[in-house]
């Protein structure tokens, strides 16, 4: 049969591109292209429909016709005869998708988020909002519950990773509206975070002195009283632990692909030609300001990188603003098309330099301007803006980051939760002998639960006390006993992030409340580290709570 013939035509294309077989990704891509070229043969064809109706008496004479033009010109018709199995092929493997069924989304559109821009954005946007929110309810604790002669926090990061929010939601809902997911985003949020209060009292005693009146003689005295604490408590359960209970395995492997892809919804194309992801210093969405304190939509994302550096133009268009422009500093505007006539426009602000004109044309890849700090600004960076018909748009999602790193969702929990236990260490990393030794011995207590104070497997282990641990214990001839952070820190020499490879310590600043490194963690490259969170496990770095309290990397002797 032509679908037989077409399957066994697929058969020999697999082997003999073997790669197709290994690079599920690169299967993705080839079955999304093919979807599109087949729906746009099967709507020519629908139209051809009734032509072909009215043709069908002809089929005989076209029939012999074709014996014929076999027996004249077999080498031209056996190319015509491959190119529809071809055709036949790509008919068969667009049956057999529509065939998985409204319980998955299937591998045609794997790589792809499939809700429209709108919904994407306000998917991501609500969940920024929420966030912000309860930060500012843990800020303003001592004001709404005052009277309490003391406050102890024991608060965990706000924060999630957008990309495995909307890849959840994409595996999950697939071409999904903010009306119909509202309610999960709630489920998710209230999931991920529970703030708690309780009270305590302890009985304290101060000396006070008494003087006899008629002696004049002192007496001191220990006098007990209350002193009234108030406990907060938010517990912080990061996002992918949540989202991998609610997945079935088909779904879990959309969602890492998407996490791969970033959606391919990228309207901008990479502004600094580099992978920027890891520099970002300010996200796109509801946060506390940094300087009022209230709530403050930012509208875009800001990228950290050194004065002067050259800045890309993300698209093609016409250069609509390059000048100053309030608080965005010296700016560029950029006003182009996204797809079908929707209007696509791009604003690059802070800029020490501008290198373009108003009313300029330039094409994505042109430099436009260089990295500064004017305007409203604290130190070089790049405020990098993207909308769509005017609406704002997530840049994360509609730029190209050059983050191409995989990632490997947590193995679900029988909790409903589940850790970074399964990650993929670059291949290459491990013919750093000294690495491949940490490495060895750091995923020896993966699981193991935080406990502070901790520095061996019997007692478990606290954050520096696990580097300790692995540092002292991997066989590479180390041996500096039980440090802090701060002190694992002073062992080693600074690395700047651009030169941080795996093996090299990554320290954080501001996680709880002491000068200097607070917390340390071992990098495995590609934006994770190994490190004792709760329990020890790998974390991505690039999230927005370890971006603002990361510190520096250390590289040991």
């Amino acid at each position: 049969s032509a679908r037989a013939n077409a399957r066994l035509a697929y058969r020999q294309t697999l082997h003999d591109s073997p790669e197709l077989k290994k690079n599920l990704l690169a299967r993705m891509w080839q079955k999304q292209k093919i979807k599109r070229q087949y729906a746009k043969a099967a709507r020519e064809a629908k139209k051809a429909g009734k032509r072909a109706k009215d043709t069908a008496v002809t089929t005989e004479k076209i029939a012999a016709g074709v014996v014929r033009a076999v027996r004249r010109h077999p080498v031209i018709c056996g190319i015509v005869i491959l190119l529809l199995l071809v055709f036949f092929l790509i008919a068969s493997l667009f049956s057999s998708f529509s065939n998985l069924g409204t319980g998955g989304l299937g591998s045609l559109a794997a790589s792809t988020y499939l809700a429209d821009d709108a919904d994407i954005n306000n998917a991501e946007l609500v969940y920024t909002e929420w966030e912000t929110d309860l930060q500012m309810q843990v800020n303003r604790v001592e004001s709404d519950r005052s009277g309490y002669d003391e406050y102890r926090y024991n608060i965990g990061p706000i924060e999630h990773d957008p990309y495995v929010l909307m890849g959840y939601l994409t595996s999950a809902y697939q071409n999904f509206t903010y009306a119909q997911i509202e309610g999960v985003l709630r489920e998710l949020f209230n999931g991920q975070y529970s703030l708690s209060f309780s009270e305590e009292t302890e009985t304290r005693y101060r000396t006070e002195t008494s003087v006899d009146p008629e002696t004049g003689e002192e007496t001191e005295e220990e006098v007990p009283y209350e002193w009234h604490i108030l406990n907060v408590t938010l517990t912080s359960t990061p996002l992918e632990n949540l989202v991998v209970s609610r997945m079935n395995a088909d779904q879990k492997e959309i969602c890492e692909i998407l996490l791969q892809t970033k959606g391919n919804r990228q309207y901008v194309k990479n502004v600094f030609g580099t992978n920027w992801l890891p520099y970002v210093t300010s996200y796109y969405g509801y946060r506390v300001h940094p300087i009022s304190g209230g709530k403050n939509y930012h509208t875009g994302v800001d990228i950290g990188m050194p004065q002067g550096t050259e800045i890309l133009a993300g698209h093609d268009g016409t250069v609509t603003l390059a000048g100053e422009a309030g608080g965005y500093g010296l700016c560029v505007a950029i006003e182009g098309e996204a797809y079908e006539g929707r209007s696509l426009t791009t604003k690059y602000g802070h800029c020490s330099q501008i290198l373009v004109s108003a009313g300029q044309e330039v094409k994505a890849g042109d430099v436009i301007a260089k990295v500064g700090s004017t305007g409203n600004s604290t130190g070089p960076h790049l405020h990098l803006e993207v909308l769509v018909d005017g609406q704002y748009m997530n840049p994360l999602y509609f730029a190209d980051t050059g983050d191409t790193s995989g990632r490997h969702l947590p193995e679900a929990g029988a909790g409903g939760g589940g850790n970074y236990f399964d990650y993929d260490v670059p291949p290459e990393a491990l013919a750093d002998e000294k690495f491949a030794a940490m490495l060895a011995e750091a995923e020896k207590y993966l699981g193991y639960p935080y406990v502070w104070g901790g520095a061996s497997p019997s007692t478990s282990f606290d954050c520096s006390g696990y580097v300790s641990w692995v540092v002292n214990h991997c066989g590479v001839g180390w041996n500096f006993g039980r440090l802090t952070a701060d002190g694992l820190l002073g062992v080693c020499t600074p690395v700047s992030s651009a030169d941080a490879r795996p093996g090299d310590l990554i320290f954080f600043q501001g996680t709880y409340n002491t000068s200097g490194a607070s917390h340390v963690g071992i990098y495995v490259g590609n934006g994770m580290m190994i490190h004792c969170g709760d329990p020890i496990s790998y974390a991505n770095i690039n999230t927005s709570y370890w971006q603002q309290h990361f510190y520096t990397f250390g590289r040991l002797p």
